[in-house]
């Protein structure tokens, strides 16, 4: 039988504990023909001998197979080797520290699809646990219309397949901002499941909260990752392509204030790459209009309320002077 569902579920250093109850979250779901959905756990540079199928042999509806990388790719070419080896309708990403919410949350994504026909995308919520100074945990809902997390999402496979759209192996960090964005910045038939279904434990080793996080600073990346976005959007040729250009340097303007780049040679080199790519969007208009943005997100209900703009003139310059750096270059090669 055709599945409807592939669920892939990204593991690196979890315990077996963990294991068994990430995958236990999706046996105990009630409701639904088991024979719709296949699971896989797909590991990142795991040992082959780490894991058994063995550890799940008394669950009765899952029994998931398992592959992995011989060596650390990180979590994009995981999920990306996740969907290679699977063929459902959908699929959609569970990260191995995490579980669903509750026991009805495949049901709800199966009577959508049998309810509306098949979409692009459906995203439905997700709840990040959060530890607090005193030990004790409080519970946060993301937005309604999440378009970063890869999960608490079903991606109709066709539709990817279409884009062409692929996790990037030189993106171990925003490499979600990337894969999730693009998805759903092109995607013309998204269908939201206003609940949460899926539950961000609290692991102060994760990617995104280890050491401080520390991948905020990473600014190199952070630029990266969007030079693969303006890229598809060019490639789409989708009006999109100017409007995230002039989102992405307004705000770069801020972010660099909040997070100053840890590594100064690699994130100048990143963005100098960037503005080269785009430079058909560096006009007089162009300027003005993230000129604009920037003022908007400085105002109330804006991303960066209340900031000032002291400094804006000299980064308007030093963007510009990148950008002529790149054009010599360019001449010279």
């Amino acid at each position: 039988m055709d599945k409807l569902i592939s669920i892939i579920i990204l593991f690196h250093g979890e315990t077996d504990s963990q294991l068994v109850r990430v995958v236990s979250s999706i046996n105990n779901q009630i409701g639904i023909d088991f024979s719709q959905i296949e699971v896989l756990l797909s590991g990142d540079g795991v040992a082959a001998d780490r894991l058994s199928a063995q550890l799940f042999k008394n669950l009765e509806n899952v029994q998931p197979r398992i592959f992995s990388t011989k060596e650390s790719g990180g979590a994009g070419v995981a999920r990306q080797h996740g969907i290679e080896r699977t063929s459902g309708r959908y699929f959609m990403f569970i990260d191995a520290d995490d579980v669903l919410n509750d026991v009805v949350v495949l049901r709800n994504f199966i009577d959508l699809i049998q309810k509306q026909g098949d979409h692009q995308i459906i995203v439905a919520q997700y709840t990040q646990q959060s530890r607090q100074a005193d030990g004790t945990f409080r519970y946060y809902p993301s937005a309604e219309r999440d378009w970063k997390a890869a999960y608490a999402k079903l991606f109709n496979r066709s539709y990817i397949n279409q884009l062409r759209l692929t996790w990037l192996p030189d993106l171990r960090i925003y490499e979600d901002t990337y894969y999730v964005g693009v998805a759903c910045m092109l995607a013309t038939d998204i269908v939201y499941l206003h609940r949460s279904v899926y539950m961000w434990l609290y692991n102060d080793q994760s990617t995104v909260r280890k050491n401080g996080h520390e991948f905020n600073y990473q600014l190199h990346t952070w630029c990266l990752s969007y030079r693969h976005t303006l890229d598809i959007l060019r490639r789409e040729r989708s009006a999109l392509w100017a409007v995230q250009f002039y989102e992405f340097i307004a705000g770069l303007f801020f972010r660099e204030r909040q997070f100053p780049a840890v590594d100064p040679i690699k994130y100048r080199a990143e963005l100098k790459r960037l503005l080269a790519e785009n430079r058909g969007l560096w006009t007089n208009t162009g300027t003005s209009r993230i000129a604009e943005r920037m003022v908007a997100m400085t105002e109330r209900g804006g991303e960066y309320a209340g900031w000032n703009l002291d400094g804006s003139a000299a980064y308007f310059k030093r963007l510009k002077d990148l950008l002529y750096e790149a054009s010599l270059e360019t001449q010279k090669a």
